[in-house]
């Protein structure tokens, strides 16, 4: 039995080494972050084996690893009818092979980013294991880089293929449409792709971003590329010099040179590595491809229906010249609608004349030809019981054309459009008041159903002016009207924009282009020239910012760009872009030249 003091004793012991453990905190376990991904120690059958006959392979790694989307990362080159499967044992990752293999064949396994450690997911990227079931390996290369067709951006992700003459029944030119590619690969975050292990041939080269997994292209949305002329694949030797610059700096230790000899030996190892990458850049070009939507050339309605309480949109596929809307539930021997087209003449808009018109069934015809027919149906949305505003759609809303940044003057007109087409109006009664000043402006209709209207005046620069319209000044075709509108009108100052002139040379490459300066982001055009000889375009009164000009050969001179069509081996038209952004201050002039 332990005696009340040294129990006493004991418990203080322990209640000090509690103590001094709270007080000395220690440092977490662990180190530094694990950054590298799992590597490759040995393969079954080895890497680059000859005389493949196996029907599985085994890939062993430093750690333990897991995949990523296997399915859609993993892929085979030439593809197999079923796809190799993958599974993990531990550390090592197993490929079983569906399929046979042809005879003779280089077969390369991209693993793309499926491979990644449990840890920290660390991706091994670029992984490839290449085979051949012959008696060598080919060593061929073909290169490339993919972009949008009409803004140039990278596609990441699609697949770029190979077609080959080895068919006895479809000509080459057809194989995309029915059959797999013969090599494939895929496009990574820059839009380059690479052909590696290719046996020397003539290619058909052809991108498709694939929707269905067959790699042939039989989606009529899946996006394509394709290339003029055939592909011809290229040996890219091992720059000799990088490897003999190695050994010489291995043999020279470093007491015989001085720090500067040193550094002078390092930049120069450098330029001739940056020298390897040009010649290869100049001997062996990536192929360029542009990819884009084929449009079906039959004219559809691609969209229809009721904007709003009174009005159907219709969307066609092509522009349209003539357009006749029969309708078979209203009454068609009167007035029952008024029609509105856009600039493009692709999008109509039918007004109805009566508010009570809620639905319409009706024949539309485009240019002779009838194309559906609709049944449309307006249903009403709840109106909020909230406050005491009125419904939005039950006004007439005039909206007027000046931007958030003010009103550039120099280059607009001051413009009003209507939420309806007007019936009955008074233009006397609209007032604009300068300072002291109050005149009646000078207004009129710029369209046939009358919903836009042009307000003319001789602005004066940085002037603030207020445009008063009374209640029920206009009318609507469906009897809306509005309450009393009041607008403020900051006009700019000439000094506040910049002045922009581009000097086009179009004798080396002559046609009919569609010039266009906009924004960084392409999300605005500017300002639009139609241009077919070398001229100087001026861009005059541009506010301030970042812009781009875009060239867009227009081959069949309808004004817009347009598309590709591979069974017709019609290329998208091509887009140019001027080699440098484009900055405009206040108060200045920028005078560019531009050869294309």
């Amino acid at each position: 039995m332990l005696s009340i003091k040294q129990l006493f004793f004991y418990i203080l012991t322990i209640i000090a080494l509690f103590f001094c453990r709270c007080a000395n905190p220690v440092s977490p376990e662990g180190g530094a972050k694990d950054v590298t991904p799992p590597k490759v120690i040995s393969c079954t059958p080895p890497n680059l084996s000859v005389h493949f006959a196996k029907s599985a392979i085994h890939i062993d790694f430093n750690e333990f690893i897991n995949l990523k989307n296997p399915l859609s990362e993993i892929f085979i080159s030439p593809p197999l009818k079923h796809p190799p499967e993958s599974k993990i044992r531990g550390r090592t990752l197993i490929i079983e092979l569906k399929d046979s293999l042809l005879p003779a064949t280089t077969y390369s396994i991209s693993f793309g980013n499926a491979i990644m450690d449990i840890t920290e997911s660390n991706i091994l990227k670029d992984f490839n294991y290449v085979f051949s079931t012959g008696n060598h390996i080919d060593s061929l290369t073909l290169r490339g880089n993919l972009t949008n067709a009409f803004d140039h951006k990278p596609q990441k992700d699609v697949f770029a293929e190979l077609y080959c003459n080895n068919n006895d029944t479809l000509p080459l030119d057809s194989l995309p449409l029915h059959v797999p590619p013969y090599y494939v690969t895929k496009t990574d975050e820059f839009g380059d792709f690479s052909f590696k292990n290719v046996k020397k041939n003539n290619y058909l080269l052809f991108a498709l971003a694939d929707q269905n997994g067959d790699l042939i292209f039989n989606q009529p949305t899946e996006k394509i590329a394709f290339s003029d002329s055939l592909a011809r694949p290229y040996y890219i030797p091992v720059p000799i010099h990088d490897t003999l610059r190695k050994d010489s700096l291995a043999k020279v230790k470093p007491s015989d040179l001085t720090q500067k000899k040193m550094d002078s030996l390092k930049r120069a190892d450098s330029i001739h590595k940056i020298d390897s990458i040009a010649q290869i850049e100049k001997h062996f070009p990536k192929y360029p491809l542009f990819l884009f939507e084929s449009i079906d050339s039959i004219q559809r309605i691609v969209n229809s229906g009721f904007l709003k309480e009174g009005v159907v949109q219709l969307i066609f596929r092509f522009p349209v010249r003539q357009v006749q809307v029969l309708p078979l539930n209203l009454n068609s021997s009167v007035t029952w609608s008024v029609q509105e087209f856009s600039s493009r003449r692709d999008t109509m808009l039918i007004w109805f004349t009566h508010p009570e018109s809620d639905s319409l069934i009706a024949e539309v015809s485009a240019d002779g030809k009838l194309l559906d027919t609709l049944r449309l149906a307006y249903f009403k949305k709840e109106i909020s019981k909230k406050g005491d505003k009125k419904n939005a759609h039950s006004q007439l809303e005039l909206k007027n054309s000046v931007s958030s940044s003010g009103f550039n003057q120099f280059r607009s007109n001051f413009e009003l459009t209507a939420s309806y087409p007007i019936l009955r109006w008074n233009f006397s009664r609209i007032l604009l008041i300068e300072d002291k000043d109050t005149i009646h402006p000078k207004l009129e209709f710029t369209d046939s159903i009358k919903r836009h209207i042009l307000l003319s005046h001789k602005w004066k620069e940085d002037k603030m002016y207020q445009l008063l319209i009374p209640d029920s000044v206009f009318f609507s075709i469906n009897n809306l009207s509005h309450d009393t509108i009041r607008q403020t009108i900051k006009t700019k100052a000439e000094k506040d924009f910049g002045n922009f002139s581009l000097s086009l040379n179009l004798e080396n490459h002559p046609g009919q282009y569609i010039i266009q300066l906009i924004n960084e982001n392409e999300t605005t055009i500017f300002e639009e020239f139609i241009v077919t000889n070398s001229a100087k375009i001026q861009f005059p009164h541009i506010t301030p910012g970042k812009f781009k000009v875009k060239a867009i050969l227009d081959r069949n001179k309808n004004k817009h760009w347009d598309t590709g069509n591979y069974p017709k081996k019609i290329q998208p038209e091509m887009v140019l872009y001027f080699p440098k952004v484009i900055e405009i201050r206040g108060n200045w002039d920028v005078e560019e030249r531009w050869d294309l």
